[in-house]
């Protein structure tokens, strides 16, 4: 399965008040968008502005657990989207660099979580990035002023997407 590098672009809000995560891959050429919760949506804001919260939020303590019990989150994938849901996985080593790697079911948004907590890869297969990905462009590395020379009908997918989402200034939450 190949699988496609990608980080978190930012937290945002649909017209309908439902967060979501954008995640792009490393080449700046696509967008992943996955809704989520608001719970989680808070979780990975915290994380991207490096605040910390006043007690331990339930990633900072999987965090912690895994730490404690000398388990290391080496990467998350984003691996399945069946019935508009999406399907991730953990994987974990267990102690040291030859120990076992497991994989566990996860929801995105707490992988997603998680691997920002771990600095580690977020991964998306190429079958879940052809079906729900937003392609910006498909020749050269596309900067945030270079959106425009996408086709058009990648640009009106890709507003109508973002229509009304407020992804924010990073100071909110």
């Amino acid at each position: 399965m190949t699988m496609i590098e990608m980080t978190v672009e930012g937290i945002g809000i649909d017209p309908h008040n439902n967060p979501l995560v954008l995640l792009r891959d490393t080449e700046r050429k696509m967008f992943v968008p996955i809704w989520i919760g608001p719970a989680e949506a808070i979780s990975i804001q915290w994380e991207l502005d490096h605040r910390q919260p006043p007690r331990p939020m339930t990633h900072d303590l999987m965090t912690n657990v895994f730490r404690e019990m000398g388990i290391r989150l080496l990467r998350v994938t984003v691996n399945e989207f069946t019935d508009q849901v999406y399907f991730a996985r953990l994987h974990l080593q267990i102690g040291n660099e030859e120990g076992e790697v497991q994989e566990v079911d996860a929801r995105p948004s707490d992988a997603i979580a998680l691997a920002l907590r771990a600095n580690c890869q977020i991964l998306v297969s190429d079958d879940v990035a052809q079906k729900t990905g937003i392609q910006v462009e498909d020749n050269e590395d596309v900067t945030d002023d270079d959106i425009e020379n996408a086709s058009p009908a990648e640009v009106d997918k890709f507003q109508r997407l973002l229509e009304g989402v407020d992804l924010g200034d990073g100071t909110s939450n």
